[in-house]
């Protein structure tokens, strides 16, 4: 008899249910609906959701219709005000946590701190995040810190990217004491909880079991993050964003199987998978 481990912690999070319920809701009403990227980083929701009549656009400078639905990731403030300005009717399905870290950012470049972000560079997060304060340095890898060193920095405040692992978090802000010096630091911790608790759920499913499925889009950056940290864990860690990744495998070496999944996962996908192994 095989053995099967599902997390409790699994399928979509809160913020990217709303978001997708509220896009379905949306293009029931409506002829069509614009958002700038993917709303969230699924090639199967988002599918779904073209097929809808939902328009995914690179920039709001591409939009042509009515309507517009702010992704999870959040967008600029320059960009919404823009879009005020050319009457489009705006529906903000910003994560509330990500929200949140819009108003703290405000709120920190008003009294004059420099901002310093942990997380990816080209992430929709961060950039949207960027667009809420003015001295801003986003740092990714080690090498970026000395690009902040050039700058003068007396009041500095640390935050990092929702879906960061919390040990990366910690580990770059060590490094950025150490290399630099200001007289007054501020660190906030802005990881999701929902993503901490994925993880930690997923490293203890990690050492019950002799293979781990990591379900989610290749895009999305808490899965990634969620794969790596399993795989560290147990070898047969494995990636699956589409139904047709299981065939790869050969279950039939594997006694005990877990399953996992990254905060933008749908649960008709992690239904199919469960289907998948039943069978077999």
């Amino acid at each position: 008899m095989k053995k099967l481990i599902i997390a409790k912690n699994i399928g979509f999070c809160f913020g990217v249910k709303r978001a997708v319920e509220t896009s379905e809701k949306l293009l029931e009403k409506i002829p069509s609906l614009d958002t700038v990227g993917d709303i969230v980083h699924n090639p199967l929701v988002m599918e779904k959701l073209k097929s809808k009549n939902l328009n995914v656009c690179n920039s709001i400078k591409e939009i042509k219709g009515k309507y517009f639905l702010i992704r999870t990731h959040g967008l600029s403030r320059k960009e919404i005000e823009e879009l005020k300005n050319r009457k489009i009717k705006i529906f903000d399905m910003t994560c509330p946590f990500v929200k949140k870290i819009h108003y703290l950012v405000e709120n920190l470049n008003k009294k004059g701190y420099h901002i310093i972000i942990i997380g990816n560079k080209n992430h929709p997060e961060v950039l949207g995040i960027k667009g809420y304060g003015e001295k801003i340095n986003i740092i990714e890898k080690e090498k970026d810190i000395f690009y902040c060193k050039k700058n003068k920095m007396e009041k500095i405040a640390i935050i990092g990217q929702t879906t960061l692992n919390f040990s990366f978090f910690l580990r770059f802000i060590e490094i950025i004491l150490k290399k630099i010096k200001a007289k007054e630091v501020l660190i906030y911790n802005t990881i999701c909880k929902v993503t901490e608790e994925r993880e930690e759920e997923g490293k203890e499913i990690s050492k019950k079991v002799e293979c781990v499925l990591t379900l989610g889009g290749k895009e999305s950056s808490n899965t990634k993050k969620l794969f790596e940290i399993c795989k560290k864990i147990c070898e047969n860690t494995f990636y699956i964003e589409k139904i047709s990744d299981l065939s790869k495998i050969n279950f039939k070496k594997f006694k005990s199987i877990g399953i996992i999944s990254g905060t933008s996962t749908p649960n008709f996908f992690i239904k199919e998978v469960i289907e998948y192994l039943k069978k077999i």
